[in-house]
């Protein structure tokens, strides 16, 4: 759980989110995670 929400805050967050986002099509099928998105509007 925290390696999706950390790879999700970085996606949202880097200058260079492109290797976070490989992240999360690779091991979460391409999905953020929904509690940091919340957390982040």
């Amino acid at each position: 759980m925290k390696f999706h929400s950390s790879m999700t805050l970085f996606a949202h967050t880097a200058d260079d989110p492109d290797i976070f986002h490989e992240a999360l099509r690779r091991y979460f099928e391409g999905q953020p995670d929904d509690a940091t998105l919340a957390l982040l509007q």
